[in-house]
């Protein structure tokens, strides 16, 4: 879940942590709140983060 921060720490951890422009570590944090594992892209970026599967 998403914690409720006035300084939004968790983004930018996930920014940090696997080397994501904010815009996909957003989406990616998005889809681990609401419980999506697979999405559909082109964006190499997706692959480092650990919870997503990427299908092209």
């Amino acid at each position: 879940m998403l914690k409720d921060y006035s300084i939004p720490r968790e983004p930018l951890d996930t920014i940090t942590k696997y080397n994501l422009p904010p815009s996909d570590a957003i989406i990616a944090l998005t889809c681990r709140y609401y419980g999506i594992d697979t999405i559909l892209t082109f964006d190499e970026d997706f692959k480092r983060v650990p919870w997503l599967k990427v299908i092209p």
